[in-house]
């Protein structure tokens, strides 16, 4: 790799480019305003979400492609995408998670020389991407899906950004290709897995490509992992195995998911303590919408989003 880019995607599976005109700030409806302006009210602490959904619940949201300011940079999505109703609403998604990510590139900023990375695995339509790429020096996402990819893209093309690479794979214990489902009954776009529910996903969307982490990052030439974020809907197992050499050299701060379909492929707590390097100190991420984060003890039955930091950086 020769240095931070944006990979231009093709692939059998995208179509071809659509044109689509965004809405701002002046076109949007009284009860637009009404929502994004309650949702930035921190000081309302009980039942935040519950009078947010009152006025606008994101399962029935209308199909209204926006654009609004995401921390400096600009952010495409429409309304009815539970991801993007989060951003309209209270500014961004899973805001606990970002500032304890802004925290770490803090603490690393301090800690480690050079350069430092971001990779996102499972970026979906790259909205960590985006917050991280005004933090660190190089992002690389991960995302296989072509919906994603194109939003990404776009994404990244709007706001100029030099210092993203976006690898069209996913991540996984070897070399494969595999279905994947997407719930289209769900706002929730994200919710794509290679780990059907029959009954609640159907049949596959697509055949997707997956890589060994290990050999993917040596072949490519991929930097130092700093900080790893890996959201993938119970296939962190999978990856966390295929990247086992390099989370064992790179040593990164991880945050990641651990849902029941993880927990039934890590099989026991050790397993899971196993799949990371010595010493590695767990705790549970937890916070309300549009607050900051809190840190947790890590219980491996009860919490849902974890920390995983090396025992050098726990001071």
């Amino acid at each position: 790799m020769t240095g931070p880019h944006v990979t231009i995607l093709q692939n059998r599976w995208m179509a071809d480019p659509v044109v689509t005109s965004y809405h701002t700030e002046k076109d949007f409806t009284v009860r637009m305003r009404l929502l994004r302006w309650l949702g930035r009210q921190r000081w309302i602490v009980k039942g935040h979400n519950r009078l947010l959904t009152s006025i606008l619940r994101p399962e029935d949201a209308p199909d209204f492609p926006f654009e609004v300011d995401f921390f400096g940079h600009r952010y495409r999505g429409n309304l009815a995408d539970y991801i993007d109703w989060m951003v309209f609403a209270y500014g961004a998604y899973a805001t606990p998670e970002l500032t304890l990510l802004r925290d770490l590139v803090r603490l690393l900023r301090r800690q480690r020389p050079g350069a430092l990375s971001f990779v996102d695995v499972g970026a979906n339509s790259g909205h960590h991407t985006l917050f991280m790429s005004a933090l660190v020096d190089e992002v690389i996402a991960f995302e296989p899906f072509p919906a994603f990819l194109e939003s990404i893209v776009e994404k990244i093309t709007i706001n100029g950004l030099q210092n993203v690479s976006i690898m069209p794979v996913a991540l996984g214990n070897k070399d494969e290709i595999r279905n994947y489902y997407i719930n289209f009954r769900h706002t929730n776009a994200g919710m794509g897995t290679f780990l059907p529910d029959v009954e609640r996903d159907g049949p596959p969307s697509a055949q997707l490509t997956i890589k060994r982490g290990d050999e993917f990052f040596d072949e490519n030439r991929l930097p130092r992992i700093d900080i790893l974020k890996v959201d993938v809907e119970g296939f962190e197992p999978l990856v966390f195995e295929g990247l086992k050499q390099r989370l064992a050299r790179d040593r990164p701060v991880i945050l990641t998911e651990l849902g029941p379909e993880a927990h039934e492929l890590f099989g026991s707590e050790q397993a899971f303590r196993s799949a990371f390097y010595p010493g590695a100190r767990f705790a549970s991420i937890s916070g309300r919408n549009g607050c900051r984060h809190r840190l947790k003890p890590f219980h491996y039955e009860t919490s849902n989003e974890v920390l995983i930091i090396p025992p050098e950086l726990v001071e």
